[in-house]
């Protein structure tokens, strides 16, 4: 499998620390303590990771609108036009149809009309896991030309982290609250090609004991599985994570998965890793050696999710950084938690 093409549309908002402790100061009348000292506390631990500002959506913009210029931008110089598409994986957190799945909806507004469709939910593993299963789907033959596209627009009002988890009531929710002042918004759409079998490596680890570290719990949740006092910490339908949990798990995580597929980034012309935190995939780049080989893109974009990769990659081939020929190796941590390690030639 080859990546033919990978393309990116960011909002044009810009929101920086400044302007997110704004926010979260208007929405946080009632606080129980000392509200400015708590803001001093979020933009030292916000600029701590690295982060300078994140992409939200202006007024009057729309995902769809972003969804369509990284699907035309993807597809341009390839041949190929959206009818010529066989399979259509939507990936990610962010969307609004949850009956029917995004993939198909999507399809008929981008005038992709002959594709198998379907969606692909695992957090922020979301992207790099469809891009297992199509890597396995080629070998079957039945499919050509693959689009995996997503929509991160996650700060609509109205969703998990906004306005609602501006709203802090006390000290202690900080914790839970600090990553999703750190999500930015995006659109990416990757082409893939049935070319190549064995360009495309990516082995996972699992890791489904630290599942509540990072979640969005549903109405009615409580009778699905074993409540721990994690879950709903902030109350249903919000975006509740332990970043430094998180962080610590990746940096013990990705090397399991690294081992297990043997990739050995010093190899690589450049590396991919998950906006999560500058800061704490640094120090996992110099505990193994490939810390000057990340492209960040966390301190401009903020988290982005599921588009994490391919819109580092999108960015990097902007900026000339990422060229036909280049050995790319990539490392994903995401709540589930689940880690990822991968390689292929771009």
């Amino acid at each position: 499998m080859i990546i033919e093409n990978v393309a990116a549309s960011f909002p044009e908002r810009k929101v920086s620390n400044e302007e997110m402790t704004d926010l979260i100061n208007f929405h946080s009348q009632n606080y129980d303590g000392d509200l400015p000292k708590t803001l001093r506390v979020v933009k030292a631990r916000l600029e701590r990771t690295g982060l300078v500002t994140r992409h939200w959506l202006a007024e009057g913009e729309r995902p769809i609108d972003h969804v369509f210029q990284a699907v035309a931008s993807a597809l341009k110089g390839s041949s190929l036009r959206p009818i010529d598409i066989d399979l259509f994986v939507y990936v990610g957190i962010g969307g609004n149809f949850h009956k029917l799945g995004n993939a198909y909806i999507l399809a008929k507004t981008l005038g992709i009309l002959r594709a198998e469709c379907f969606d692909i939910l695992d957090a922020c593993m979301s992207w790099t896991r469809a891009l297992s299963l199509v890597n396995s789907l080629f070998k079957t033959r039945l499919f050509r030309n693959v689009l995996i596209v997503n929509a991160e627009f996650n700060v609509i009002e109205g969703a998990a982290s906004y306005p609602g988890n501006c709203v802090v009531r006390n000290p202690q929710e900080l914790e839970y609250l600090l990553p999703s002042f750190t999500v930015g918004e995006a659109a990416t759409a990757t082409l893939l090609r049935q070319f190549d079998a064995d360009n495309f490596t990516v082995t996972f680890h699992s890791k489904p004991d630290c599942a509540d570290l990072c979640l969005i719990p549903a109405p009615g949740h409580q009778g699905f599985f074993h409540v721990t006092d994690t879950v709903a910490q902030l109350g249903e339908g919000r975006f509740t994570a332990l970043g430094r949990e998180i962080h610590e798990q990746i940096a013990e995580g990705v090397p399991i998965a690294m081992a297990k597929s043997q990739i050995k980034p010093v190899e690589a012309d450049i590396v991919f890793t998950h906006a999560s935190s500058m800061s704490a995939w640094e120090r996992i780049g110099q505990q193994h050696g490939f810390a000057d080989k990340i492209f960040h893109i966390y301190p401009e974009t903020g988290n982005v999710g599921s588009a994490s990769i391919p819109a580092a990659m999108a960015l990097a081939q902007k900026a000339g950084k990422l060229i036909k020929g280049s050995r790319v190796a990539f490392f994903m941590g995401s709540a589930g938690m689940s880690f990822a390690a991968g390689k292929f030639v771009y």
